[in-house]
């Protein structure tokens, strides 16, 4: 209902909530539902609103309200969480390589990720306002002549064909990239360490010449990867060819306030609707 831009929590003791469920195909589960919540010893929620909602939707009256999940913190070691962090980090960046950089690039040190996921309810949700928000940060931080740099996802399910060839093509020259680079670097390392264990014993030689750990071939290949990598455009704000693009809440809101990730607009954004898939692996989420 919510999701159906109802003006639900003025209105929750009007509905009449047998007709909602059945008229929405979920009159099984809610009865399973509701028939729970009565046959409880107990009945709890985790929250004031869903007490609220249990009372008028369930017809029972929570005994009590809970805390929403435990102090995990409280039983964590810290440098467990920041290696986690670490990792979770390095995955979002090597996203946002594949995803901005041919077209330009940014300080990613000097970057803010910033996440809102879920359920598709663009008004329940507040995505709505959540890109509001972010194209007057936009303004803001353009006006200020920042250089911090703003990637703003919204992950939410929706109907979808493939992903974009952009999107795709993005990822695959990355991954090459890096893959070239670590071949590389094994290669100047066997050098390095060959070259070293060789030392004849004249002095101003016991460390390599750096110009030569790079040969001819390791150039040409890495100038073809480096190549590789040019765009044309902006990079996409979606990462998947949608269903019914032109009448898309969340993209025609993106194109009202167009955030289309100039390369000026210190804040980017990308719609990924997919919750989980191999390409933007956010295992955080």
């Amino acid at each position: 209902m919510c999701a159906g831009s109802v003006d639900f929590y003025n209105n929750l003791q009007y509905f009449d909530v047998d007709h909602e469920a059945g008229k929405r195909g979920i009159y099984h589960r809610y009865c399973i539902e509701r028939a729970a919540a009565h046959s409880a010893d107990v009945f709890t929620t985790v929250s004031h609103i869903t007490a609220y909602e249990s009372e008028h939707l369930l017809k029972r009256k929570p005994d009590g309200v809970l805390p929403n999940g435990l102090n995990v913190v409280k039983f964590q070691a810290m440098h467990e969480f920041q290696n986690l962090h670490a990792i979770k980090k390095n995955t979002i960046n090597d996203f946002v390589r594949g995803h901005f950089y041919g077209h330009y690039d940014f300080d990613l040190d000097n970057t803010l990720y910033f996440f809102t996921a879920g359920r598709y309810e663009y008004r329940n949700k507040g995505v709505d306002m959540f890109i509001e928000s972010l194209a007057r940060l936009n303004y803001r931080l353009k006006s200020a002549g920042s250089k911090v740099t703003v990637v703003a996802f919204i992950i939410m399910p929706a109907a979808t064909h493939s992903y974009t060839v952009e999107a795709l093509k993005g990822q695959a020259v990355m991954k090459s990239l890096q893959s070239t680079v670590d071949e590389i670097k094994e290669s100047i390392g066997r050098r390095l360490f060959d070259k070293a264990a060789r030392w004849n014993g004249e002095p101003g030689t016991e460390v390599p010449d750096p110009k030569e750990l790079l040969t001819g071939q390791d150039k040409i290949l890495l100038k073809r990867r480096v190549f590789a990598l040019k765009r044309t455009g902006y990079p996409p704000i979606v990462t998947h060819n949608m269903a019914d693009d032109t009448s898309d809440p969340i993209l025609n809101q993106i194109r009202r306030v167009q955030l289309f990730n100039h390369p000026s607009d210190r804040v980017k954004i990308i719609f990924h609707p997919e919750v989980h898939d191999p390409i933007l692996n956010l295992l955080i989420l």
